[in-house]
This record gives C-alpha cells, sequence and structure tokens, in this order.
C-alpha cells in the first residue's frame, strides 16, 4: 500500500513537474508566419551567415560596359517571383558626388535594362533603349527616368529624356524587343509623370503661373492619346489602375481609361493632404492630421471618390500601410495607432512609443508591424514588433545607427546598415520571433533583396547570390531553434 501511495505520488509529481515545464515554456516558443508573402515576393530566408557562393553575374559588363566601375551603381525593380529588371545608374543618383573623373563617362547610363532571373543568376535578355531612340533621331545621352512593368500586359514601360524630349516607349516583357516608341513633348523641370498598372499620365505647366495641361495614354497603345484636358495651376493629379482624377478650381474629375469618358469625382483632390493607395482605395488625413494641429483623422475613398469611413478624429501622424492596418504615428504624443482597413475602426493603439514609423516588411508571411525609433544622435536604432491583430509587443531589435529595416522572410528579418563603400552596404540579419541577431554580412558596394534572392554586389560591378547552408533551414511548424 505504502508502495501503491508512493507510486501515485511519484506519478503526480511527474504530472505537476510536466505541467510546470508547459507553463514555463510554452511562451517563449517562437513565433513565425504562414501567410502569403507581403507584396507578393517571398524573400530568401537564410538562418546562417552566408557567403557569395551562389550564382555570379557581371553587371557592368552587361549593362554599362564602357563606364567605370567605381562611378556606377545598381538599381531593380521586381517584376515578379525570380525576375526582376535591373539597370545601371550614376553614382550620384544614390547620394554620391559623381566627381570630373565620373561625370562623362556615366552619360547616357541606364538606358541599358535587362531581364534578370535572380534563380539562375542569368541575363533573360537586354536591351538599350537608345537604340530606340536613335530611331527618332535622338541621339544625344538618354536619362532614363522610369523603368516600370504593365501587369497583365506582357510590357515594360519606359520613360527617357533625350534630345529635350520626353519620350515613352514599351518593350515585350518576353524579348525585350520594342514595342512601341512614343515622343511626348518637349522636356522640362516641372514635367509630371504617373503610371498605374496601364494607366500612363503626362502633364506639363502652360507658361510660369499657368494651369497644367495632361494627356492620358494606356501603356498597352501609347500612340494613341485617351484623353487631353487642363488641371489647376497646383497641377494636382492622381493615377489609379484604371482612370485618371485631376484637380481643377471648380472641383476634381476623373477620366475612365477605357473610354477617356470625363465625369466628377466624389471628393475635392486638391483638399487632401498627401494620400497613400493600396489596392484603389485612396487612404488620405483631414484636418490637422499632417500638422498634428486641431481636429485630424483620416478619410478612406473609393476609385470613385466616395467615402468608405472616417476614423476619429483624434488620430492623427505619419501614416503607412501594412497588411493589417493603416498604421499612424504620432510623434507628439508618443502614440502608434492602428487603423482598421475596411472600417477606419481603431483596432489598437500603442501609448507608450516614442516611434518615429511604423510599417510592414516586403516578404513578411504574418501581420506583424515594425516600430522604429530613432536616437535623436548617434546611437542604435530601436526597433519593436507588435502583433498587427491586437498591438501586443513582441521582439524588440537593436540595430546599428543609421540602419533601416528592408525586407523579411518567414523567421529571418533583414535591415540596410551603413558600411565601407559610405552607403548602406551592411546587411543585418534578426529572428523575427525573438529579434536575436543572426549575422551580419558587409558588401563591398551594395546588397539588397532583388526579387527574392540576396544579392551582393562588389566594386567591379559584378552580382553574386548570397547563400547560407540553411537558406531554408526552418521548415513551417518548426522553433527555429
Amino acid at each position: 500500500m505504502r508502495a501503491g501511495r508512493r507510486l501515485a505520488v511519484t506519478y503526480a509529481a511527474l504530472a505537476l513537474a510536466a505541467l510546470a515545464t508547459t507553463v514555463l515554456v510554452a511562451p517563449t516558443q517562437p513565433e513565425y508566419g504562414a501567410d502569403p508573402p507581403w507584396q507578393g515576393i517571398a524573400v530568401d530566408d537564410l538562418r546562417q551567415e552566408p557567403g557569395t557562393t551562389g550564382w555570379r553575374v557581371d553587371l557592368r559588363a552587361a549593362l554599362a560596359p564602357e563606364a567605370p566601375a567605381e562611378c556606377l551603381r545598381y538599381r531593380a525593380t521586381p517584376v515578379e517571383q525570380g525576375l526582376a529588371l535591373v539597370s545601371a545608374a550614376g553614382a550620384w543618383t544614390y547620394g554620391f558626388a559623381n566627381d570630373g573623373d565620373c561625370a562623362t563617362p556615366t552619360q547616357g547610363v541606364g538606358t541599358r535594362i535587362g531581364a534578370l532571373d535572380v534563380d539562375r543568376g542569368t541575363f533573360r535578355w537586354v536591351h538599350d533603349v537608345a537604340d530606340d531612340l536613335a530611331g527618332l533621331d535622338l541621339t544625344g545621352p538618354a536619362l532614363v527616368s522610369s523603368v516600370t512593368t504593365v501587369p497583365g500586359a506582357g510590357l515594360v514601360l519606359v520613360r527617357a529624356a533625350v534630345d529635350g524630349e520626353q519620350v515613352l516607349a514599351t518593350l515585350s516583357l518576353e524579348t525585350g524587343r520594342p514595342v512601341e516608341v512614343v515622343e511626348t513633348g518637349s522636356a522640362g523641370d516641372g514635367d509630371q509623370f504617373q503610371t498605374v498598372g496601364a494607366v500612363v499620365v503626362t502633364g506639363r505647366q502652360q507658361g510660369v503661373g499657368g494651369v497644367y495641361r495632361y494627356d492620358l495614354r494606356d501603356a498597352r497603345d501609347l500612340d494613341r492619346v485617351v484623353w487631353s484636358g487642363p488641371a489647376s495651376t497646383t497641377g494636382v493629379a492622381l493615377a489609379l489602375t484604371d482612370r485618371l482624377v485631376v484637380a481643377r478650381a471648380d472641383g476634381s474629375v476623373q477620366v475612365d481609361l477605357a473610354t477617356g469618358v470625363e465625369r466628377p469625382w466624389g471628393a475635392r483632390l486638391d483638399r487632401l493632404i498627401g494620400y497613400v493607395v493600396h489596392d484603389d482605395v485612396v487612404y488620405a488625413p483631414r484636418g490637422g492630421a499632417a500638422t498634428g494641429r486641431g481636429d485630424a483623422g483620416f478619410v478612406a475613398l473609393t476609385a470613385g471618390g466616395e467615402r468608405l469611413w472616417s476614423s476619429d478624429r483624434d488620430v492623427r501622424g505619419g501614416y503607412s500601410v501594412t497588411r493589417s492596418c493603416l498604421a499612424v504615428t504620432d510623434v507628439r504624443s508618443r502614440t502608434v495607432t492602428c487603423l482598421d482597413l475596411a472600417t477606419g475602426d481603431v483596432r489598437w493603439t500603442d501609448p507608450a512609443s516614442s516611434s518615429s514609423a511604423l510599417e510592414g516588411l516586403p516578404g513578411q508571411t504574418d501581420d506583424r508591424v515594425f516600430a522604429t525609433s530613432t536616437a535623436a544622435g548617434p546611437g542604435p536604432v530601436v526597433v519593436r514588433s507588435l502583433e498587427g491583430s491586437t498591438g501586443s509587443a513582441g521582439a524588440r531589435v537593436s540595430l546599428p545607427d543609421g540602419a533601416v529595416l528592408a525586407a523579411a522572410g518567414r523567421t529571418v528579418g533583414y535591415a540596410l546598415a551603413y558600411g565601407s563603400s559610405g552607403g548602406r552596404s551592411t546587411l543585418v540579419a534578426f529572428d523575427l520571433s525573438s529579434g536575436r541577431p543572426l549575422w551580419q554580412h558587409a558588401a563591398q558596394l551594395q546588397v539588397y533583396a532583388w526579387s527574392g534572392r540576396l544579392v551582393d554586389v562588389d566594386v567591379d560591378g559584378v552580382a553574386r547570390e548570397l547563400v547560407s547552408p540553411g537558406r531554408l533551414a526552418v521548415p513551417t511548424g518548426s522553433d527555429g531553434g
């Protein structure tokens, strides 16, 4: 009997120990997301320090073979998972002074555009837009100011200025071959340009103090001007995926891309104090929301300008769209607020924040938002992750002075910090659940996430894929170690 009691007590003690272990350990288990990647492109999840042991491609040889390597930087526009449009640019476009030795050799740099398969490290094609411009007898050094894709159309839209003229061109996304090349008028400092989807808008002011005049085109048929008309002297206009909105002195109008028909817009575009567009919904501050004075709040408008919702008037500050929120940062009151994107209701407020920004990260697979606090002087950048649905506090991350958040894999967050290049050329990785630092990689010139792959570019313009043994080391459902 005594032996039986002793055995029962032993079992009870073991059960209590197991319960205590569960209670103590479970809350500390890492938590990672399993949603589709934010903004549509999944980013490599490298938990171990990577090396430049993946593919290798010579960007300078392909994109700017005649320019000195030290005068160049490289930029990429994501197309889809694994594919990016890459071009070269003079170092000055990244904030680096172009000295006398670089000024002349970099004239016209950027006209070569390459479709880079970042899974294989090979160019599908490289096309020089300067050849297309020469077909219009425009042979001077060209400045390419925009390279974008036209979703669903298989086109690349390029805007360039050369010999005092503005030019629009479309290329086949599949082959890089030119489809259309159109002159849109003389180039000037006040030129306006916007493109969203197939909507292409160009405009210019009609003399000093005059009204702006805009042209609307369809990227799939650039040669045809769908609509042309006046705006106001301030030139306020907004391109959406299927229409153009133009502010005039007597109200705002919208122009349908398919028909060119002009009709009233449901709000006054010129009375919005800035705005951000997400899924064709326009989110904007009203009243003193941008200045921090008086009643404020935010509004959401449909593509037709009709009001979807208005938020509480005491919500004010800087704003951005994340996966789950219109995230508002009020530096004055040290408060961050999450407004529901669909209703404008306050989902949560963090009243003890000294954050200067609240944002989501491209590639993240959950609804976390990241609150960044930057010291007034030199010092680390502190980032706190907050649960997107509740605002509950998560990991706390300390980053080097001047670092900025860049992207996220499923379990790893990435930030860019200053390096030996004088720019943000050091990649810092941290665990998304705990905030624990994982590794740092110092590139010679540039390091970025290009359409899902982490890429190191050296001083010679050679790009190499960053690879670590643990690229996919944490399967879904694992605790990450």
